[in-house]
């Protein structure tokens, strides 16, 4: 814990790190539009999850041990809305939607009476996958160093709740499994890959409309965190909210 703390101290400090953030909020419902051709178009604004995989950029070699979640957060993030996301579906077939969720792509199929009017329970289970790029540059004493990483996401989840006539409050469960490949360019040279992957499990409840027209929603999760290399890791709560139309 000792050493820990110096380290982390330099990581806050110092600037020269690699950070990727992660979205804290998802909102795998559990209802897909009744019709094909059918669907919506939505913006999330939530909190991320930050998860440093370079601590020093610049020195030789560059610092990736320990990976660090969250350095920078605090209860008080908690209401800060600091990450817009956008979200869309499209029914492809009855009870089987097509989404995205920023850089996923992924399916979603009802399981649950899908077409209900109301009044019903209704429940359903997706699956994603998705490729970025993230890229850091810092500049320290005239000097700059680089470093960038290519981030593959898979997502497995399911969703269960109650379809009232205008909203529907739910439960979910989504797991997510990241790999991250780094490399790193500053005035020593270049370095890397550094590889190192990590799984996030989110326990959502949140309430969101139905029908066409304006769509809403407010989610909250607790999210359970594990990364290769991570130290004194803790859970992280987060809230998120959502607005768009639906037809």
């Amino acid at each position: 814990m000792k050493s820990f703390l110096p380290l982390l101290a330099a990581i806050l400090f110092t600037g020269c790190t690699h950070t990727i953030n992660f979205r804290s909020s998802h909102f795998a419902t559990p209802i897909v539009e009744d019709n094909a051709g059918s669907g919506q178009l939505a913006v999330v604004v939530g909190s991320v999850t930050k998860v440093t995989v370079v601590n020093d950029t610049s020195s030789n070699p560059p610092v990736t041990d320990p990976t660090v979640i969250n350095a920078d957060v605090d209860t008080g993030d908690f209401f800060l809305f600091n990450n817009v996301g956008l979200d869309g579906r499209i029914t492809a077939w009855k009870g089987l939607e097509l989404f995205f969720d920023n850089s996923l792509l992924g399916a979603r199929v009802q399981i649950l009476n899908h077409g209900a009017t109301s009044n019903n329970w209704v429940a359903s289970i997706h699956g994603a996958a998705g490729n970025r790029d993230v890229t850091t540059e810092n500049t320290t004493n005239s000097s700059t160093s680089e470093a960038k990483s290519k981030v593959s996401t898979r997502q497995l989840g399911a969703s269960i709740g109650y379809k009232y006539e205008k909203i529907a409050p739910y439960f979910s469960y989504i797991r997510e499994t990241h790999d991250v490949s780094t490399n790193v360019t500053n005035p020593n040279g270049s370095f890397g890959p550094y590889d190192t992957n990590g799984t996030h499990e989110y326990f959502a409840t949140g309430i969101t409309s139905t029908g066409s027209g304006l769509r809403y929603g407010i989610e909250y999760n607790k999210i359970i965190i594990d990364w290769k290399k991570a130290r004194h890791i803790k859970n992280q709560d987060a809230l998120a909210v959502k607005i768009g139309f639906a037809w």
